[in-house]
């Protein structure tokens, strides 16, 4: 049986990451004033009183606002609530309930489920004192917690664990291989593990940046599990002016670090840049496998000698790489998706191999 689900959910900067790490025992999820960090669902896993569960962090919802980013991080957020057994609505007790709140109390209490309302930045008790407009959200009574420092979550997971469905049980989760699938903002990385899901995991975006925590996903193929992990985009370090952009890419080079298989995703279109020979230097380095998968292959005009050509500048650019196998894929497409999987076991294996000294 699968272990329970727990989804937290609420407004940008309410402190949803801070509790998601707080809960998991990690920092797991990227944390940062600036509104919006959390674009897509982001798993930990968490244990509590002997129940062993998993937590989904997600997007800050803003209900008011339209525009294709938003729509893909309320997507994302539906997906959460629909897959959760136990919901936390997080508001910020300092701010108290706003319309957007309110809006979300509305859409959460049609959907059946457990929610319990998390009055997070609850650093002192004076922030209790006018507690009726949170009453007013119809969710409960709220939990005065601090997710920074504490205070009141273990009350918070002494009630999740006893709304948990009976029929969930305690599983331990495979991780299997570790593949990170790495590469320049915008050259596909989310959608082509979409595309190997088949659903819309991930937060696709023409906005470069829009994948910013490390995002791992689980997919079984021919019996064997693999653990996917999306990165953010890595630009050159001198058009780096955001910390929160730092922040990302170290999490993405901590993935590479960590991972088994490393899959540099290049742009057919644009072709091989200086950024794209910096990664994969980076890859080498740390002495990982790798495979390059030539993403959009299918916007290419094709000629007798295309691929050729192209891979010859791949080779003539990173010429450390020689190893690593290169493969024309699309992720809009699923051309040649499933080679990929192939390529990584055999990469995988043959750096398993141990060379006699004879």
């Amino acid at each position: 049986m699968s272990l329970a689900t727990v989804a937290i959910v609420g407004c940008p900067n309410v402190g949803k990451s801070t509790l998601f790490n707080r809960i998991a025992g990690q920092h797991a999820a990227l944390v940062d004033k600036t509104a919006g960090v959390t674009r897509d669902r982001h798993y930990g896993d968490a244990e509590w009183l002997g129940r062993s569960f998993r937590v989904i962090d997600t997007g800050g919802l803003m209900p008011q606002q339209v525009n294709s980013l938003m729509d893909g991080i309320r997507v994302q957020t539906e997906c959460a609530i629909a897959e959760a057994d136990v919901i936390l609505f997080v508001v910020d007790a300092r701010a108290g309930v706003t319309a957007a709140d309110q809006e979300i109390a509305s859409r959460l209490r049609k959907v059946g489920k457990p929610v319990f309302l998390i009055a997070n930045k609850a650093e002192t008790a004076e922030v209790e004192l006018d507690a009726a407009p949170f009453y007013s959200l119809g969710c409960g009574k709220p939990f005065w917690i601090s997710a920074e420092h504490g205070r009141g979550v273990g009350d918070v997971l002494d009630a999740v664990c006893t709304a948990f469905p009976l029929t969930t049980q305690v599983t331990d989760r495979l991780q299997g291989l570790q593949v990170a699938i790495v590469g320049r903002p915008n050259v596909g990385k989310s959608s082509l593990i979409n595309r190997i899901l088949g659903e819309q995991r991930l937060l696709v975006s023409t906005i470069p940046g829009t994948t910013r925590d490390a995002i791992d996903s689980q997919v079984q193929v021919h019996k064997k599990l693999y653990t996917l992990a999306d990165t953010a985009g890595m630009r050159k370090p001198r058009r780096i002016d955001e910390t929160l952009e730092k922040a990302a890419v170290a999490i993405a080079l901590k993935r590479i670090r960590q991972c088994e298989v490393a899959v540099l995703v290049l742009d057919a279109v644009t072709g091989v840049g200086e950024q794209d020979v910096r990664i994969a230097a980076y890859i080498e380095q740390q002495g990982k496998s790798c495979i390059i998968a030539i993403n959009k292959w299918d916007a290419i005009e094709k000629t007798s000698h295309a691929y050729e050509v192209f891979v010859q500048g791949v080779r003539a650019s990173m010429p450390f790489l020689f190893y690593a196998p290169i493969l024309s894929i699309s992720a809009l497409t699923g051309q040649r998706i499933a080679s990929l999987f192939p390529l990584i076991d055999m990469v995988f294996e043959d750096a398993q191999r141990r060379v006699s000294t004879a």
